[in-house]
């Protein structure tokens, strides 16, 4: 904004004038030939400020306090519209059996076991998911765009190599990360991947997040690129914290919280009793959210040819302390000079089975019921063999047992003093029965539709008809893994779009040319070598 001189005023106002104004913060006072001058109040924040820069070091405390609420407003929501999903994924941890429970009830030392339906429909996916999508030689494959030429196959060839270096050598954490994302996948239905550029580890990471950790609004999507709002709880060290502030990527306003009073779910909460631990009392955490949203930024508005707010809001990474609920970082999320402000996507969404629902459907949902009928009717089976070897019942008041506070065991006879009364007249046992074969019957089915839903069922082909042509015994083997090759493909899919993101940043973070060694020879990368001739695609095949 310029201020044009007045004519009216002396010289020694003027000069009074000016001194107040160059006292003013963000004024600019310049001296023309003519003896005038132009004065400049409340430069365009958005021409002056970084594209890269933390915003909310210039955005006015206010805006920043209000829209910290609105933000905060709309987490809890986002909460609370998932409450019973994370109330019946907790409670499910229990049927796992991770845990051994001594029962007191129907009588103490009752069975406390639980059937495995579950846990092994989920490990047997893990292990059959995990040699499907992490070969030892490494997951990514490329494969030429357009014609094919020597030049493009070289190139095809560099990517996939340093890709696989990248993941199974350097990504120390990919592997097993991978691995336990697929126990949760498989578990719970859904499990999140995060890819970006570590600044601590100055290279490409896949992080895992857990869904107790990332919040899908409800009318969101299972697609990431489709959900209008993402956010993620963030567990950050006090000391990476401070690093980020280094950096200028957070206001140094956080504060770390004493880990047993941090937000945790109620998925957390039942992970921490079923495996046995519990937070400690050190401060050595900051708890920060982190959403991904679309927002019109009062000075950092959308505007038209004309330079005029035309009201679109446009995709930033807001992050908020969630103890104090201050904001302590505000940042765009779109590549500096795209016109179309297309969000930068860095979540990739693994499902088991597509719901109805944003998150998906795991073996929880699918057999979580036959698990907890087979655990009820093995606790039953169990305790009705209890009880019939070791009987109790009454007695008469006069007859007296030596010992008969302790058990008997097997092979001892024990003195009884029946008063000259009859022996079988003195003692009556409770009439227990054998363990029922019904039950037992219904365990056998209760087992057999779980498997047979889960498809983990063995086939034995050396059982059937030796005689049996080739084509059928290879129809019956399609047949029989449908449903595990649907999920594959789900998890293919997934990989795919993890791989890309991977890719568009090496294409970004990595030097021109980039060499390295492996077992045996010297490569090397080159950074355009990530455009568009070459795509790149997990090994796995659906």
């Amino acid at each position: 904004m310029a201020i044009e001189r007045n004519n009216d005023l002396t010289a020694g106002d003027a000069l009074m004038e000016f001194d107040k104004m160059a006292e003013m913060p963000d004024v600019e006072i310049e001296i023309e030939e003519d003896g005038g001058a132009t004065v400049s109040i409340g430069e365009e924040e958005d021409d002056s400020v970084p594209f890269d820069s933390n915003l909310a070091e210039v955005i006015d405390p206010a805006v920043l306090a209000t829209m910290s609420a609105d933000l905060m407003s709309l987490f809890e929501a986002d909460k609370s519209s998932r409450k019973e999903w994370e109330e019946q994924y907790g409670k499910g941890l229990k049927l796992l059996g991770f845990t051994f429970e001594e029962r007191t009830k129907p009588f103490k030392g009752a069975c406390g076991v639980n059937h495995p339906l579950l846990t092994e429909s989920i490990v047997q996916f893990q292990s059959t998911a995990l040699k499907e999508l992490m070969p030892a030689e490494g997951p990514v494959r490329t494969q030429v765009l357009g014609k094919e030429t020597r030049e493009k196959l070289a190139q095809a060839e560099r990517v996939r190599n340093f890709m696989n270096y990248q993941i199974t050598t350097v990504m120390e954490e990919y592997t097993p990360d991978f691995d336990q994302l697929l126990f949760y996948v498989g578990y719970g239905g859904s499990a999140f991947k995060k890819i970006y550029y570590d600044e601590n580890k100055g290279r490409m990471v896949s992080q895992l997040v857990l869904p107790d950790n990332l919040y899908i609004p409800y009318n969101g999507s299972s697609v990431m690129s489709e959900c209008a709002r993402i956010t993620h709880r963030v567990f950050m060290s006090t000391n990476d914290y401070q690093k980020a502030v280094v950096r200028g990527q957070y206001l140094d306003s956080a504060q770390a919280s004493v880990p047993a009073e941090l937000p945790q779910s109620t998925i957390q909460k039942e992970v921490d009793r079923v495996i046995g631990i519990q937070p400690t009392t050190e401060p050595e955490e900051i708890s920060l959210l982190e959403f991904q949203i679309d927002m019109d930024l009062e000075g950092f508005e959308d505007k038209d040819e004309d330079g005029n707010p035309t009201g679109i809001k446009l995709p930033y990474i807001i992050t908020i302390d969630e103890v104090t609920q201050a904001c302590i970082g505000v940042r765009r999320n779109w590549k500096e000079g795209d016109k179309l402000y297309a969000r930068k996507q860095y979540y990739v969404h693994y499902l088991l089975v597509q719901g109805p629902g944003a998150y998906g459907l795991g073996f929880l949902h699918l057999i979580g019921g036959l698990t907890k009928t087979a655990t009820s009717a093995l606790q039953q089976l169990v305790d009705a063999g209890t009880l019939v070897n070791l009987p109790a019942g009454f007695k008469a008041k006069g007859a007296r047992i030596m010992n008969d506070d302790m058990p008997l065991q097997p092979g001892e006879f024990r003195d009884i003093d029946a008063g000259g009364a009859d022996l079988q007249g003195s003692l009556l046992p409770l009439p227990y029965k054998e363990p029922s074969q019904t039950l037992f019957s219904l365990l056998g089915f209760c087992v057999d539709a779980g498997r047979r839903l889960a498809s983990i069922t063995d086939m034995q082909v050396g059982d059937s008809n030796q005689n049996a042509a080739v084509g059928t015994t290879i129809a019956l083997l399609e047949k029989g893994s449908a449903v595990m090759s649907s999920i594959h493909k789900r998890l293919h899919y997934s990989q795919k779009i993890e791989f890309n993101l991977l890719a568009k940043g090496f294409a970004e973070y990595l030097p021109d040319k980039y060499p390295y060694d492996v077992p045996g020879e010297s490569r090397f990368i080159k950074k355009k070598d990530f455009d568009d001739r070459i795509d790149v695609l997990p090994v796995s095949d659906p």
